[in-house]
């Protein structure tokens, strides 16, 4: 028996596949003129945003000096106070050891002046008992 051999047909390349609905030129002209309508928008919203940024920046900074110069001058005037409350401290630790001194005297002018009235009442106190020995006898 003989074989038929039959060669299968070669297979068909697969038919042109046709392009999809491609844009036509107008169309594409048309996505791009609005593409860059948008980014030119978008240009513009980041202008005004950076310029409103950088106007508030230099309103803070404004606000800052302000304040730093108010805050200097507040420092300086403690600075000065504090100045003349250590000269006050030191010129009434100068005055201290004669304040001291001053104190110790008058201390010892009112302890003698209590022993010379002790020594007045006890004198009067002997005196007054010598009468009334005197006049009992």
């Amino acid at each position: 028996m003989a074989a038929e051999t039959t060669d299968p047909a070669p297979p068909s390349p697969p038919p042109p596949v046709a392009p999809a609905a491609a844009p036509s030129r107008p169309e594409l002209t048309s996505s791009q003129a609005e593409l860059l309508e948008r980014i030119q928008k978008l240009k513009q919203d980041v202008q005004n945003w950076r310029s409103n940024v950088e106007t508030q920046v230099k309103t803070c900074q404004s606000e800052l000096q302000g304040l730093k110069k108010g805050l200097d001058s507040e420092v300086e005037q403690l600075k000065s106070e504090m100045k003349a409350i250590r000269s006050a401290i030191q010129e009434e630790k100068g005055n201290l050891p004669a304040q001291i001194t001053s104190s110790e005297t008058s201390n010892k002018d009112t302890e003698q002046a209590w022993q010379i009235q002790d020594q007045v009442l006890k004198v009067a106190t002997d005196a007054s008992m010598e009468e009334q020995t005197g006049t009992q006898a």
